[in-house]
């Protein structure tokens, strides 16, 4: 009795796991759906680089940006990088299942956001990711799988943007790191930012939904006017080094040091605390005070 049963113990045992092995990568939790989202940061002031690791190239052409250049006509219908987008009013989210064109099988997840209606597929059938040469978008290319209940995708071939509404900028050769995770009704979204370029460490934030099924996302159609924008032709508006007048405006509101404002990996350790408290406090050098960046 003893010899015969544990070949069958042993069987079932085998099967349970081919069972498990074998269950499609994109179904471990239903992230399908609509999701409204709760925005509770979507405003930063001009020169706040507070909490990212921006090193001086970047931070050089953050100094350069001027919220005015969102009104340049090039500009008024250009979509953000999904990464930002998932952050920003209005970014009630859809999440579907992408299915093959020819099989009609899923092969990951598609997210629809509703501000300049970006989308996002997350292809879960094991593909690689495409050439370094291959072109980028602002979606990017994405591959996730699963680390128990928890969605993990990367995405490659984004468009160089802003990291930051606020022009701290993001190359073309960052990768995004994102955790999709299901609690009950409540979705939260965690974005890890890699870029070389312009980052000297990773740089996080994350953004959280409630589902909503009864969420109606509207077209979002972006038409320029015919009569333009109020900047004039040939115009594009930028501070030249060392020539932006309201960058001290938030250090001087909030009372902190005008270096510890502008950001840096050092700036993101509770260590750097105590730094601050030798530093003096930025004087107020502007006259002409932009509150936020949007």
């Amino acid at each position: 009795m003893g010899s015969n049963a544990m070949p069958s113990k042993r069987t079932a045992l085998i099967l349970v796991l081919l069972a498990f092995v074998s269950r499609p990568a994109f179904a471990q939790v239903d992230l399908t759906g609509e999701w409204s989202p709760r925005v509770y940061n979507t405003h930063m002031d001009i020169g706040d680089y507070t909490g990212i690791p921006v090193n001086e190239p970047g931070r050089l052409r953050a100094e350069s940006w001027h919220p005015d250049q969102l009104d340049l006509p090039e500009n008024l219908c250009r979509p953000h990088p999904i990464d930002i987008g998932l952050r920003v009013s209005v970014s009630q989210l859809r999440i579907t299942t992408e299915l093959d064109n020819d099989t009609k099988q899923p092969v990951g997840l598609r997210l629809h956001v509703a501000w300049q209606e970006p989308e996002q597929v997350i292809y879960m059938d094991g593909r690689p990711h495409p050439s370094a040469n291959a072109p980028h978008k602002w979606s990017g290319f994405s591959t996730g799988h699963w680390e128990r209940n928890t969605l993990v995708y990367t995405t490659t071939h984004l468009k160089e943007a802003y990291l930051t509404r606020t022009g701290v900028p993001k190359s073309e050769r960052a990768e995004v790191t994102t955790r999709v995770h299901r609690y009950g009704n409540l979705l939260t979204i965690i974005f890890i930012i890699n870029d070389p370029a312009y980052l000297t460490a990773p740089y996080i934030r994350e953004s959280s939904w409630i589902f909503d099924p009864t969420q109606i996302i509207p077209p979002f159609p972006c038409e320029i006017s015919p009569d333009g924008t109020i900047i004039g032709a040939g115009k594009v508006p930028s501070f030249m080094p060392g020539r932006n007048d309201i960058l001290a405006d938030f250090a001087t509101e909030y009372g902190i040091p005008l270096e510890g404002a502008l950001g840096g990996e050092e700036t993101l350790y509770p260590e750097y605390i105590k730094k601050m408290k030798t530093m003096k406090v930025a004087p107020r050098t502007s006259t002409e005070h932009y509150r936020r960046a949007q």
